[in-house]
């Protein structure tokens, strides 16, 4: 039954999202810890579009945009769309990249459940989405300084001179182009190394060990990296991740905030940064979003109620889009 009930969903996202042709070769990426019920959806999906389907399952990479194993890497070059069902994202890995540079089309959905298939943001009105998207994103490309506050403490400034946002609605029919389901978000790399303040206590984490954090962390940064990070165990094990992956894992590398209705805070962490008023930093790689460092890896720290401003313009006050 629930096969059927996901089948909606899973033709969006072949016909609409991807607008895949008859002819064209799909790639859909999993890995072992992924359920294989939304595999199969996806790929009846693609076949029944008149398309060539290849399914590729890996072993789990251990964080967002760890870079997949080389016959993988292979795979998503040489198809014409992606659908990346996996447990973290790939977005922002070389082998995406040099992907999108051949023109492949992709559909990141990592970390879906059963339940995000028939529920929540992948069910939203895109339309909707994109045109209160589209209309932020202005605003953050000519800016010049950004903002992040929140109750809890956290005060973050950071560079937007010469960037460009990019907004993030769901669909990826172009050569090149990708997007990250459930969508709808205003993302942007800020300038490297201008990322100065501090984040505290976080509503969640992109690391399946973190998650929703029970402990309030505080994470100093300056020059654009997370310099000291202190709050107990969960800011033991963030600091140890970073440090194990080295190089500009702890780069300040995404700004961003979330447009999407539908999505649902406290469900799933995967739809909590597109939730509608929040908001995430991103670290690690950022070379995916418009900046010009290549990271090991790359997640999000998310923010509810959060204010951002805009040289001075208030986007978001409290949790709300006033912009």
């Amino acid at each position: 039954m629930i096969g059927i009930q996901m089948a909606p969903t899973a033709r969006r996202i072949v016909e609409t999202v991807l607008a895949v042709k008859p002819g064209e070769n799909v790639c859909v990426g999993t890995d072992t810890e992924c359920p294989p019920t939304i595999t199969q959806a996806l790929a009846v999906a693609a076949r029944a579009a008149g398309a060539e389907v290849a399914v590729v399952t890996m072993t789990p990479r251990e964080a967002g945009s760890v870079e997949p194993p080389p016959v993988v890497g292979a795979a998503i070059q040489a198809a014409d769309a992606v659908i990346w069902q996996a447990s973290y994202a790939v977005v922002h890995t070389p082998a995406a990249r040099a992907a999108f540079a051949r023109g492949v089309r992709l559909c990141d959905m990592w970390g879906f459940s059963e339940d995000m298939m028939v529920s929540g943001g992948a069910t939203a009105d895109y339309a909707a989405v994109a045109a209160l998207t589209e209309r932020l994103a202005p605003i953050f490309t000519e800016g010049r300084e950004a903002r992040l506050t929140t109750p809890a403490g956290t005060d973050l400034r950071v560079s937007l001179e010469g960037r460009q946002a990019f907004p993030l609605v769901g669909i990826a029919d172009r050569k090149g182009s990708f997007c990250a389901l459930p969508d709808g978000e205003v993302a942007m790399s800020p300038v490297t190394g201008s990322a100065e303040g501090t984040l505290v206590h976080p509503f969640c984490i992109e690391k399946k060990e973190l998650g929703y954090l029970k402990d309030k962390i505080t994470i100093d940064v300056r020059g654009g990296r997370m310099t000291e990070i202190s709050g107990g165990p969960q800011a033991d094990f963030l600091a140890q991740v970073l440090d194990t992956a080295g190089g500009t894992a702890r780069n300040i590398a995404e700004f961003a905030i979330g447009t999407n209705p539908k999505c649902r805070l406290g469900v799933t962490i995967r739809e909590a940064k597109k939730t509608w008023g929040t908001a995430h930093v991103g670290i690690g790689d950022s070379k995916s979003v418009g900046g010009d460092v290549e990271g090991p890896l790359h997640f999000d720290i998310i923010f509810v109620e959060p204010t951002v401003m805009v040289d001075g313009q208030v986007v978001v006050k409290d949790g709300k889009i006033v912009a």
